[in-house]
């Protein structure tokens, strides 16, 4: 496989600011599920989803008009050699972002209304998001509204 070229300065900075974007959000939801500092943040968090949204679409955009084609989504290889460029990679890569942290939010949303904290479960979807969303379910089908704290 063909070596990879760094990422210019501007979609490291994108990168960066993506990644970053989340993380106050997370660490509220998993540190102090029920403070009101962390409701406040929850109650904002719809902005930085539609920013989030609207990332992906540009840098999916971006990825379009570059490389003249949109990807073909049912072709494994096209999908591999599409997240190889700089844009369509960063598209991926808020795509994921954006959707754990929507899982996130209802995991929490979910817990806290039950009276729960499910710490580990959001920990595992901020950093590998289907395994902590399978735990929340597990958790949630075995023990119901009094489950592990």
């Amino acid at each position: 496989m063909a070596e990879l070229t760094p990422m210019p300065p501007s979609r490291r900075q994108a990168y960066t600011a993506v990644n970053a974007s989340s993380a106050p959000f997370w660490l509220a939801m998993i540190i102090a599920p029920r403070s009101r500092l962390t409701m406040r943040l929850m109650q904002a968090v719809t902005p930085l989803q539609v920013a989030l949204g609207a990332a992906y679409d540009g840098f999916l955009a971006s990825g379009v008009a570059e490389s003249g084609k949109m990807v073909d989504f049912g072709n494994p290889d096209a999908v591999r050699a599409a997240l190889t460029k700089p844009d369509f990679f960063l598209a991926g890569w808020t795509h994921y972002i954006a959707f754990d942290l929507f899982v996130g939010r209802w995991i929490w949303e979910d817990a806290t209304s039950r009276g729960r904290a499910p710490r580990l479960a959001l920990f595992l979807t901020w950093m590998a998001g289907p395994a902590g969303l399978s735990l929340y379910l597990v958790q949630r089908r075995l023990f119901g509204d009094a489950g592990p704290q």
